[in-house]
């Protein structure tokens, strides 16, 4: 049985790798030339993320969380027969705080302009609160599981809450 040069040659690649080839190139499925092209795919989607956060503006993830936020908090306030189950009236309320911070920090940054229609709807959520947690639970108890949502003025205010006590 004769040996041939290439015969050995393969058998040096397969023992010693890229290094024993006498051209020193790659073979093109090595596994060196994958690694390669999956650094260099990473670097490209770190530079596309980069670029992402550059043309990102803080305000209108901000705008989008809020809509999210709005989605959650009617949904906690289980105001319809499919959401009744998602009831969470102090999530709801939190919901509702955090909008009304969240917006008027918006509106300092960038006015007041297509901000109204999310105000309105955090007006709405505040009344629906109020009369969810005025409700009698199953128990026969008001739901009072939750403090009402405080409005510092401009929307909805619950009726009947305690007010602050009076430093003598």
């Amino acid at each position: 049985m004769t040996v041939s040069d290439d015969d050995l040659r393969q058998d040096d690649e397969a023992r010693h790798g890229d290094a024993a080839r006498p051209d020193g190139e790659a073979r093109p499925d090595d596994g060196n030339r994958r690694f390669e092209e999956e650094r260099g795919g990473a670097a490209n989607e770190e530079q596309r993320r980069r670029e992402a956060v550059k043309r990102l503006r803080v305000a209108d993830l901000i705008e989008e969380m809020l809509i999210g936020l709005v989605t959650v908090g009617y949904q906690k306030l289980g105001l319809t027969d499919q959401t009744r189950e998602l009831r969470d009236l102090s999530d709801a309320r939190l919901a509702i705080e955090t909008l009304r911070a969240w917006i008027d920090v918006l509106a300092r940054e960038r006015g007041e302009e297509g901000l109204a229609d999310l105000r309105s709807t955090v007006a709405a959520m505040q009344l629906s609160y109020a009369r969810a947690v005025a409700e009698p639970s199953a128990a026969g108890e008001p739901n009072a599981a939750a403090e009402p949502a405080r409005d510092d003025g401009g929307g909805a205010t619950d009726e009947g809450a305690d007010p602050e006590p009076a430093d003598d």
